[in-house]
């Protein structure tokens, strides 16, 4: 499994016990490292001020403290990286380029005035980042106003289930966002020039494509490919084809679906698919036909990349979590409990993980096959959105309360989910 990060940002040598514990138990929680990344901000706009910003990198102080900095809690993993630049920028990027889960940022408190004349560094990130941004620092807490009354300490059941539908409405559209957006840029690629006359000659003559096209054809996908973060392509015509590296999906149900899709709408992605030679690696394809239907471009993306990890996100409660799974039960993505599922042996010993390996069902005696699908799984797979606070049994055979939603565009069910006494305690 790939490393995946949370990231606490610094742009001065000053913080807060506070936000360094916040950072510590986020990454604890999710089981990520902890990346200390400090950024000297050299900034266009400032002019000759960018001299005290070499100034500090001159000394080597802010290094030092940087390099002096470690988690709260010894047993989580961590790192440090200093970079110089627009901040901003610099934690956009490392963004894009790394597994992160989200990042935290320190607000130092900000009285009306300044909140009404400029944004703080955590909201510019909110602005910049793909991923949630987390507050920390007692001084942000402190220039909230005052609560007229206490906070309760209870989470009574309408509170449950408004944090539920909440969580799972905000994962289902933040999935169906990626999957829309790529199927739609792969759609915007399939519809350029290059592509589309490529398929024509294709479709034209027997004698294939000049040597040229295809060259440019390739350079344009490869470019595509990279700027998409996506792991190879495939374009097919009858039966030519070329392909920029890229791995060979298993045939079966979910493919079958998602190329039925593409036939109604033109475009398309699909769920999870398993793959080719690789018991433990799982693909998402996002499709589209290229003039008129007389070609096929498929771009091909690690499903850990993103579809796992928006649901594998850090939940506000612990033994929160939300997964995925299709219209038959089957989970498409990682269960936040795999060592509790080795032990009840219902996934291998070995780092395996959930998806396409675990029906969404209720542990009951004879054949796992034949278990039937949690209260949960029975009501998304009859596509009925829903929650359920009374509690009801997992697929771990834990009472818990939860949320679903049916996606019917793309076939597949959101749950989120909490043990029920932790919801309720």
């Amino acid at each position: 499994m790939k490393e995946h990060f949370v990231v606490l940002v610094t742009t001065t040598t000053t913080l807060h016990p506070s936000t360094r514990q916040l950072a510590t138990r986020l990454a604890s929680r999710s089981h990520a490292v902890l990346v200390f990344l400090h950024v000297v901000p050299i900034r266009r706009a400032d002019g000759d001020a960018m001299v005290y910003s070499a100034m500090e990198l001159a000394d080597g102080k802010a290094l030092a403290w940087l390099q002096a900095l470690t988690p709260s809690d010894a047993g989580v993993r961590f790192r440090h990286r200093f970079e110089t630049g627009e901040p901003e920028e610099v934690v956009a990027r490392f963004v894009r380029e790394h597994d992160v889960d989200l990042v935290v940022a320190e607000e130092p408190p900000r009285n009306w005035m300044s909140e009404a004349l400029w944004r703080g560094f955590a909201e510019q990130l909110i602005r910049h980042v793909d991923c949630p941004v987390v507050i920390g620092g007692p001084g942000f807490l402190r220039s909230a106003e005052p609560m007229t009354s206490p906070v309760p300490q209870s989470r009574g059941p309408a509170t449950v289930a408004d944090l539920l539908n909440e969580m799972v409405d905000a994962r289902s559209e933040a999935l169906r966002s990626w999957m829309d957006n790529s199927a739609e840029a792969v759609r915007r690629i399939a519809s350029s020039e290059t592509v589309r006359s490529v398929v024509s000659s294709a479709r034209r003559s027997e004698d294939g494509v000049d040597a040229r096209a295809e060259q440019r054809l390739t350079v344009k996908l490869d470019e595509h490919r990279r700027a998409l973060q996506a792991n190879g392509w495939q374009l097919t015509c009858g039966p030519r084809v070329w392909r920029g590296d890229g791995v060979s999906p298993l045939p079966g149900r979910a493919l079958d679906e998602f190329m039925e899709r593409i036939a109604e709408h033109g475009h398309s992605t699909s769920l999870p698919l398993a793959v080719e030679g690789s018991a433990d690696r799982l693909v998402v394809l996002s499709g589209a036909t290229v003039a008129d239907g007389a070609g096929l471009l498929v771009f091909m993306f690690d499903a850990e990349s993103e579809f796992l990890r928006i649901l594998g996100q850090p939940g506000p409660l612990p033994t929160f979590e939300t997964y995925a799974f299709d219209e038959l039960g089957m989970m498409l993505s990682n269960s936040s409990f795999p060592d509790h599922l080795q032990r009840a042996g219902l996934l291998l010993e070995g780092g395996t993980q959930t998806p396409l390996r675990l029906r969404v069902a209720e542990p009951a005696s004879g054949p796992v096959e034949g278990w039937p699908l949690t209260h949960l799984a029975q009501k998304a797979t009859l596509h009925d959105d829903g929650f359920n606070t009374a509690g009801y049994v997992d697929y771990r055979g834990t009472l818990v309360v939860g949320a679903w939603r049916w996606n019917e565009e793309y076939g597949f069910g959101i749950a989120a989910e909490v043990d029920r006494d932790t919801a309720f305690r």
